[in-house]
């Protein structure tokens, strides 16, 4: 395309509250910038806090009117070339999202929609209502991002196979050396406490590699959820009997976040939800730090078993906590995992590969 850059419409929230999606939308602003296109931001946002999230409130009801008059105003005034939506699957958001499909329609420009969940499938399979709706709504787009080739079988059903592509996550700029080894046996949990993230997994976990060896130490890092979730937490930290060599410092960011992830031999990712790409993940592989975690969604993606971690079947807590030990007691298997988490970090998920899929893609769609 020649000429002035493609005019892009972003419609998506930014932190906070901090989860994937909207801590992508800052690294996907950011590379938009870095490649000179004009943007206007729509902002969707409808929880302020982590435990607000899929919580129906009036609050957000007018939210959602007032989203779909600003994207109105947006596509009539500003007229976007690109724009490009951060869509969800959750139900209720799903019908706004919908809604917002119908009002994007109203322009001449190019729909790109971005997807960083899981559902599309489930939400068809409901009834024959629902799956018109899913099939009108991503038929609508003229390119449906996914983060990874599983995670494609959620769309393909709805959309033709040459609209769809994959361009996976990256953690923006990584500050510091890049790799560092590590010599103490801890293990690292980083997520949100909300119920599915595996809290309470990494509990019971830690608390059968604490009978096996008591030098071994945890690091449990997170934003507090709602009250019924820690308290289930609390619970299974103390039933395990590792509270002496567990340590809960909180949500962790900026440098003490990748001190974190670069002091561990190893990340026990331990959601039990159907993540599509996790950020965690990839930070951790950003900092050479291997990852064990539940094979679930698009998590085999990017943790190949037994090259840059070791991927579990769900429920398996025996088996994880064996993996993990293996990473604390083989110095040369975390040594070459590390190797192997780097090239994998610098191969598909820096901040310049996500710039330059990015650059490619809307001059396609803009072509």
């Amino acid at each position: 395309m020649t000429g002035r850059p493609p005019r892009l419409a972003v419609i998506s929230q930014v932190p906070p509250p901090v989860h994937g999606q909207a801590v992508m939308t800052v690294r996907f602003l950011e590379a938009v910038e870095e490649l000179g296109h004009p943007v206007r931001f729509v902002d969707r946002r409808f929880s302020r806090t982590v435990d607000e999230v899929g919580a129906p409130s009036i609050r957000k009801a007018a939210a959602a009117a007032g989203l779909l008059l600003r994207t109105f105003r947006t596509v009539l005034t500003w007229r976007p070339t690109v724009t490009v939506f951060f869509v969800t699957t959750r139900p209720i958001s799903f019908i706004v999202d919908w809604a917002l499909s119908e009002v994007l329609r109203l322009g001449r420009g190019r729909r790109v929609f971005y997807v960083h969940s899981v559902g599309f499938v489930a939400l068809a399979r409901r009834n024959a209502v629902w799956r018109s709706l899913v099939r009108r709504f991503l038929g609508s787009a003229s390119q449906v991002v996914c983060l990874g080739p599983s995670l494609t079988s959620d769309v393909l059903p709805f959309v033709r196979t040459d609209r769809v592509q994959c361009i996976p996550n990256t953690p923006g700029s990584v500050p510091g050396p890049a790799s560092a080894a590590s010599d103490t046996a801890t293990v690292l949990f980083m997520s949100n406490f909300i119920a599915g993230k595996g809290a309470d997994v990494f509990a019971r976990i830690a608390g059968l590699l604490a009978a096996r060896d008591d030098a071994w130490r945890f690091v449990m890092a997170g934003h507090a959820g709602d009250d019924a979730t820690a308290a289930v937490i609390d619970d299974a930290v103390a039933s395990s009997g590792v509270a002496g060599a567990l340590d809960r410092p909180g949500a962790l960011g900026g440098a003490a976040k990748w001190a974190a992830l670069r002091g561990a031999r190893c990340l026990a990712f331990t959601s039990e939800l159907t993540e599509a790409q996790p950020l965690t993940i990839i930070e951790a592989l950003a900092s050479g730090t291997p990852v064990v975690a539940f094979r679930l969604g698009g998590i085999p993606d990017i943790v190949q078993d037994g090259v840059n971690g070791f991927l579990v079947e769900p429920g398996d807590e025996a088996g994880f906590a064996d993996r993990v030990a293996m990473l604390l007691t083989d110095d040369d298997l975390r040594a070459g995992m590390s190797h192997a988490a780097r090239a994998r970090f610098e191969g598909q998920h820096s901040a310049t590969e996500f710039a330059s899929h990015w650059g490619r893609l809307i001059g396609e769609v803009t072509a």
